[in-house]
């Protein structure tokens, strides 16, 4: 299956993540070392917005194209964060939306698909895990983002955008190697 397959199951699969988190939860750790539970939260309203952009072929924004800059939140946050990953789905859910590219021909709107698929389910873990909620993706999910994460993790790290590989046993689980290869220690818990 292809990643556009499984966009509605990831959102499905946060949504209860994101109503979870409650206000006493955003000051606490989570296994994004730069990130509290709170700038996590921010961070994912922003950078999914603006991978929603590129999926509905909308102009990025000149000021700020990944969504990384700027404070995102309001008291509303959790309501916005559901809307926002609903939409970035619903804008990547078209075969015409993995068509093409983007930055002047920089970056095949293919890769962004799925680094954006991997940002979410990545920062959804980081917000479950920062908030001690359980969070259970689909086997076929954690599988397409096993390969994709076999495909771009070498050129994440490289850029920044993933901390060292965590060595992982062979036989680990194969979400636990997704975590791994996005510098994510897999036993990591909130204290």
């Amino acid at each position: 299956m292809s990643t556009r397959e499984h966009l509605h199951s990831v959102v499905t699969t946060l949504q209860p993540v994101i109503r979870g988190v409650s206000d006493d939860d955003m000051g606490a750790s989570t296994p994004c070392t730069d990130f509290d539970v709170r700038a996590v939260a921010n961070h994912m309203l922003g950078t999914m917005e603006a991978m929603r952009r590129i999926g509905a072929s909308e102009p990025m924004d000149a000021e700020d194209p990944w969504g990384t800059s700027g404070d995102h939140m309001s008291d509303q946050w959790r309501e916005d964060l559901d809307r926002t990953i609903t939409e970035y789905a619903e804008a990547w859910s078209s075969p015409e939306a993995w068509e093409g590219d983007v930055m002047d021909g920089a970056m095949p709107k293919q890769v962004i698909g799925d680094m954006a698929f991997v940002e979410a389910i990545l920062h959804g873990w980081d917000l479950a895990i920062g908030s001690r909620q359980d969070l259970q993706f689909d086997v076929a999910v954690v599988d397409r983002a096993l390969e994709i994460m076999e495909q771009i993790g070498e050129m994440g790290r490289t850029q920044g955008a993933f901390g060292p590989e965590v060595s992982v046993p062979d036989d680990a689980a194969p979400f636990d190697k997704v975590l791994a290869q996005a510098g994510r220690d897999p036993g990591w818990s909130a204290t």
